[in-house]
């Protein structure tokens, strides 16, 4: 009797957690489909605004003189218009952080800090759902980012750009995929932390990064950006990001409902795969300033069709590696 009320407390602390992150995702999409594009216009006005202020102040002129290579550097890395300028700075800064970030969250992991008190509480909780029925739907999720699965949309990726005469996106999509799945591997080697106690499936590799965080981020969040980029309309735009991001985190939650992973564990491939999802962002943008990739194109029908064999393919594909995922075996 305990068991089945510490079940259905769990459950309604997952369901509700679930709410919580569509409401937040649809609330988010509603603001940006609704005043996305005035914030953008008057941010863009601000900042065209604030730097003349500056570049008119009698100190920063002095220095300009004084030092008119150094600022000509500067002045290029915030220059709108191509990609090297302004866009790349903020691609960089944001890497930058992202770094620092998850340098702090390994310092708090090696030295047990307050959020290895967190991981231990969230799995003792999560342990108690392993015999409910939403393991299996969580089971379905968590095979998107299996290897078998993800190798198979690489692939289907890569073939749909060479079909579309877009190869050069595919050198984008190996270095957010093969560099993020090599860091995280790294860093496993490195920590070796074990995985919760109560693991529900069976795995082989070491715990902190997670590799499905990673790969969700990596592999579906670049899937997304190159729908992004390919589709012209803002309101479909902020919605493939809302559904990339929606399946990110699912997947991410998935590895601590089914306790594969602690919860810095997800945050941890989380921050790996944002890291080399920005990278190969910046490859292909650059990629595209050169003329090698054309996001504009006209799709036919054949292509459009291919599309969705591959997407029909995929999800059939995660469906069998689903059933034949194995339960270690009770003691």
């Amino acid at each position: 009797m305990i068991a089945f009320i510490q079940e259905n407390q769990q459950l309604f602390s997952l369901a509700m957690a679930l709410l919580c992150i569509v409401v937040f995702l649809w609330v988010l999409q509603y603001v940006l489909i609704h005043y996305g594009k005035p914030a953008l216009s008057l941010i863009s006005r601000g900042e065209l605004w604030l730097r003349g202020h500056i570049a008119r102040l009698p100190l920063i002129t002095r220095l300009q003189d004084k030092y008119p290579v150094l600022f000509g550097f500067i002045t290029k890395r915030f220059a709108r218009g191509h990609f090297s300028g302004l866009i790349l700075t903020v691609l960089t800064l944001l890497n930058v952080y992202i770094l620092a970030v998850f340098a702090g969250l390994v310092e708090d992991v090696v030295e047990a800090d307050s959020i290895v008190t967190t991981d231990l509480f969230v799995s003792q909780h999560m342990s108690v759902l392993r015999e409910s029925g939403i393991i299996d739907i969580f089971v379905l999720i968590t095979s998107l980012g299996s290897t078998p699965v993800t190798c198979l949309i690489i692939v289907l990726t890569a073939i749909l750009c060479m079909v579309a005469r877009q190869p050069y996106i595919i050198i984008g999509l190996l270095v957010s995929t093969i560099g993020s799945t090599a860091f995280t591997f790294v860093n496993k080697m490195v920590f070796q932390r074990a995985r919760p106690v109560d693991i529900l499936l069976h795995e082989h590799t070491y715990s902190f990064p997670s590799g499905h965080a990673t790969v969700s981020i990596a592999l579906y969040g670049f899937l997304g950006y190159m729908a992004i980029r390919f589709s012209s309309r803002f309101v479909r735009q902020v919605r493939l990001l809302s559904l990339a991001v929606l399946l990110c985190v699912l997947i991410g939650l998935s590895r601590i409902v089914l306790n594969e992973h602690y919860l810095s564990d997800v945050l941890g491939g989380f921050l790996v795969g944002s890291l080399w999802l920005i990278i190969a962002i910046s490859v292909t943008e650059w990629l595209t300033a050169k003329g090698k990739i054309n996001w504009r194109m006209s799709w036919s029908k054949g292509q459009i069709s291919l599309v969705w064999l591959g997407v029909i393919m995929v999800f059939v594909a995660t469906l069998i590696y689903a059933d034949m995922y194995q339960f270690p075996l009770l003691g």
